[in-house]
């Protein structure tokens, strides 16, 4: 009995391995007919935007590029890149701005694919991307947020390799200053002044390019809008607009808590230590994943539609080195999110003037707060040094020359005549052999080691 017992429990794991592949196959079937579903839902009056050309606020975004002025909070230099676009008009100019955005979107979709290798793992990890309801909000909208999110999952893979240029990449950030705060935390917590610096450097520069088209009298308007904390400065936060954010004020007012600036501070540094502990553990794969989550904590102005940045997280979750069931439980855990929170936004909004009230909690925020945790409680830094006890090589033994090995062979009670101590010795060709035998034994060993490693 002892004996079948044993036998029927180291079947288990057998028949797991067995039926893994059957599971997750599955899986990414059931979520490539949710997202299928998702996209037909949403891509239709995506394309009806684009055939009526409905600005949205793009309008407001063309008169100003138009007439060279100040494009509010954005950074100046937004102006001129956006400047050419206006020329073509208010409508073909909406559409010339669609597609550079639906072309960021497939590009985001593409990079996000490309680490995989089954085609239901590809396209599942495509699907996820494009049909993201933030994302097509953002499309919608006429917005520059699509275009920033592949910037910013373009400069953090560049990061990882190329330094400078990714940084001189994730300036781009600084066109929407809410989403720079992050790329700013990741590098200070990661001790990488010269690379905040570049970023700092290249943000300042795009900023004196803007005001060149702009016109110096541009300077005070860009200051004013900047230091407007008047008494009615916070009106710009209350209340319509909050019940369209998902950062912390949205997030409160969706739960039924009015939003407290002490509970939002509080929760905005909450955010800001999670972040930071995660970037300043992890490796730079790793730290580069958190960085499009935690854009939206650790700020306290993001509307629903800047949700489509979690999008570059998804190319870089599964390009981190997490096992491709984390990865793929992470990105499902926030694809579904997205979605109650994206059912849960009144928008349209019936009443305009009224009450902020939403349709449900937007738990997003918190799915996203907890992801970034995990990564910053479970992984682990892949560059720091090992410790001196684990480092610690084990000496192979040298082979015995052959003429050490030689021995006389004497009878009891003979008497042994010592072997002569220069015959004991290995001659010249001996020495050498005996080396290059070492050394292929010590390169064998460390190319099974580096064999072992290039597996996981």
């Amino acid at each position: 009995m002892i004996a079948t017992e044993l036998r029927a429990r180291d079947a288990l794991p057998t028949l797991w391995r067995a039926a893994a592949p059957v599971a997750l196959r599955c899986a990414l079937l059931a979520a490539i007919g949710i997202e299928l579903a998702v996209l037909a839902a949403w891509a239709p009056d995506t394309a009806r935007r684009f055939v009526s050309a409905v600005p949205g606020d793009w309008g407001n975004l063309y008169v100003r590029a138009r007439d060279l002025r100040v494009m509010g909070l954005y950074s100046p230099v937004l102006t001129p890149l956006l400047f050419p676009i206006s020329l073509a008009g208010i409508n073909n100019g909406y559409r010339i701005l669609f597609g550079l955005n639906v072309a960021s979107a497939l590009g985001i979709a593409w990079l996000a694919q490309r680490p995989l290798r089954s085609p239901e793992a590809r396209a599942a990890a495509a699907l996820a991307v494009v049909s993201l309801p933030q994302l097509h909000w953002a499309i919608r909208f006429g917005h520059v947020t699509p275009i920033l999110t592949l910037a910013a999952l373009c400069g953090l893979l560049l990061v990882q390799r190329h330094p400078r240029r990714g940084a001189v990449l994730l300036a781009a950030m600084s066109i929407k200053p809410q989403y720079a705060v992050s790329p700013f935390l990741f590098f200070v917590c990661r001790r990488q002044f010269r690379l905040l610096a570049v970023l700092l450097a290249t943000a300042a520069a795009g900023v004196g390019i803007g005001f060149v088209f702009i016109g110096p009298g541009g300077v005070g308007e860009f200051a004013r809008l900047y230091l407007d904390w008047g008494p009615n400065s916070t009106q710009k936060l209350l209340p319509v607009q909050q019940a369209w954010m998902y950062s912390w004020p949205g997030f409160l007012l969706s739960v039924g808590v009015e939003p407290n600036r002490l509970l939002t501070a509080d929760l905005l540094l909450l955010s800001a230590a999670v972040a930071g502990v995660a970037f300043a553990r992890l490796d730079a794969a790793k730290a580069a994943a958190v960085v499009p989550l935690a854009m939206i904590l650790v700020t306290p102005y993001a509307q629903f539609y800047d949700a489509s940045l979690i999008a570059a997280s998804f190319a870089l979750l599964l390009r981190c080195g997490l096992a491709p069931r984390t990865a793929g439980l992470m990105i499902a855990s926030l694809y579904i999110a997205a979605l109650v929170s994206q059912t849960n936004t009144n928008y349209p909004a019936r009443d305009v003037l009224g009450a902020a009230s939403t349709g449900g909690p937007f738990w997003l925020t918190p799915a996203l707060l907890l992801a970034v945790a995990v990564l910053a409680i479970c992984g682990r830094d892949s560059q720091r040094p090992p410790d001196a006890a684990s480092s610690r090589e084990i000496p192979l033994p040298r082979p015995v020359p052959a003429a050490v090995e030689r021995q006389s062979v004497v009878a009891p009670g003979a008497w042994a005549i010592p072997p002569d101590p220069a015959s004991a010795l290995p001659t010249g060709v001996e020495r050498r052999g005996a080396d290059a035998a070492h050394r292929a034994v010590e390169g064998g060993g460390a190319a099974r080691v580096r064999g072992e490693a290039s597996r996981w």
